[in-house]
């Protein structure tokens, strides 16, 4: 869909002329909600190469294309894709657009500054945390359209658990981090948290924050194992699914849960999945001396994609995310969506979604970063025949997903819209000039003006008009 299919209208409220330029004051026209509304979602890409973060975004926006009205039309803007993804999210209803390399620029989110030649003019910008959030501002002021920012941590809550670098203060560093959230949750049109925990810690300073539950992930298919129901004497798989990144591993909690294992014996296995390249060995160390794991208890794998990850789901008994801060936890959702017993710990934020759900606290959540709490429960679960398991994961899934729909929070995102697009934006003081001025287009007071027929120029030092 090209830009043309998009265009913002405005009001000319006050205007002088210098040559041809004009420097006026504009407010953008309410949208007729009854046309298409473009979305563009903007993300660095489709898979989930790069953590939660995508991986919501993708799901989020394949099930806004599903269940939204026929008129919400959704794009997807990446830095990078293939075409086995752009097949993917066309069978998915989405629209994936690739941003063109910024010359000069070494980072591509750089790329996402500049709005697509495919969408000039999009109705709405999504953005996600710091990364996204800056390249959906740009798109905004660009495209003079609404900008909607998702929240995903609380850096606040990040800096008190992780490690210092060799020169920085890892508290001074995620406060500054949470005051750049801040000031982009303040000058987007409306915010939106994932999930109710990071709502309540927004909620102080951002007072009009809505959220947005994720449901269930319906691509991570449930496999059926074949079930000892004895089980007496077998191995049991315990899998944390992260980053190496040694500056985070006190932050989730990697420690707590070896060091549970360590207490409950041999029988007992840890699978860490998150290993950078080459760095197996330094991770296998860190969890040998920081913790009294033993060396046959513990192995490491490598960080591995989207498909990779579903398979390794089926090797686990349980998985496990003991993080001591947690914006949300979606390695947690998707192991309730794959009907795989899980444990996490009540700092993360999908806890408070569970609260909500039957079934969802006392056999799930961990009140406790002791080892020995986590070594109970771990035990517990040990004890319960395969068959046992896995009934309860299922029923978990169930019940998560009848209280946290897909549909009925796209279509709450979809009301949230049509609401900001029925509110006439504030008036803009701006220096511009017109282009391909059709017959009865005029500058006067009072004209109503399309997006492309208006190009923003510099003051070059010229005080512009105030209302």
């Amino acid at each position: 869909m090209g830009g043309a299919a998009s265009m913002q209208s405005f009001h000319v409220k006050k205007v002088e002329t210098v040559d041809e330029t004009y420097y006026g004051v504009i407010e953008h026209v309410p949208l007729d909600v009854s046309r298409n509304i473009n979305v563009l979602f903007v993300c660095d890409e489709w898979g989930s190469s790069k953590g939660g973060l995508s991986t919501f975004n993708r799901e989020f926006a394949v099930n806004f294309a599903r269940f939204s009205s026929n008129n919400i039309k959704v794009h997807c803007y990446v830095c990078d894709s293939n075409e086995s993804e752009r097949q993917n999210a066309i069978a998915n209803g989405v629209n994936l657009i690739f941003a063109k390399h910024l010359p000069g620029a070494s980072d591509p989110v750089e790329g996402l500054k500049i709005p697509p030649d495919e969408l000039w003019y999009p109705d709405v910008v999504v953005g996600h945390g710091r990364k996204f959030g800056v390249p959906a501002q740009f798109i905004a002021s660009r495209a003079k359209c609404r900008w909607v920012q998702f929240v995903h941590v609380y850096y606040e809550a990040l800096g008190k658990f992780k490690q210092d670098g060799s020169n920085s203060d890892a508290i001074a560093e995620n406060e500054k981090k949470n005051n750049l959230e801040l000031e982009l949750c303040k000058n987007a049109d409306l915010t939106v948290a994932v999930g109710a925990g990071l709502q309540k810690k927004f909620r102080r300073r951002i007072r009009s924050i809505m959220v947005i539950t994720p449901g269930i992930f319906e691509n991570f298919a449930i496999h059926a194992k074949d079930v000892n129901e004895d089980g007496t004497g077998q191995e049991f798989g315990v899998f944390m699914f992260g980053r190496g990144s040694f500056e985070d591993f006190l932050l989730k909690g990697y420690d707590v849960v070896a060091e549970a294992i360590a207490l409950l014996g041999r029988k007992f296995k840890l699978t860490f999945v998150g290993a950078p390249k080459d760095e197996h060995r330094n991770i296998e160390t860190w969890f040998c001396e920081k913790t009294n794991i033993a060396r046959n208890q513990l192995t490491i794998r490598r960080y591995c994609g989207h498909e990779e990850m579903k398979e390794m789901f089926s090797e686990a008994d349980v998985i496990v995310m003991p993080s001591r801060t947690e914006g949300f936890g979606l390695i947690a959702l998707e192991a309730i969506s794959a009907g795989v017993p899980v444990l996490i710990s009540t700092e993360c934020g999908i806890s408070k979604a569970l609260k909500e759900v039957n079934g969802g606290i006392m056999s799930v959540v961990v009140n406790s970063e002791l080892p020995e709490a986590w070594a109970k429960k771990i035990r517990e679960l040990s004890e319960q025949s395969p068959g046992t398991r896995e009934t309860n994961a299922i029923r978990l899934r169930e019940n998560y997903g009848k209280k946290y729909d897909w549909e009925r929070e796209c279509k709450k995102f979809e009301q949230m819209i049509l609401d900001l697009m029925k509110k006439p934006r504030k008036a803009q003081v701006i220096n511009f000039f017109l282009s391909e001025c059709g017959e009865g287009r005029t500058t006067e007071q009072g004209s109503k003006l399309s997006a492309p027929y208006i190009t923003p120029i510099p003051t070059q030092g010229r005080t512009s008009i105030t209302q």
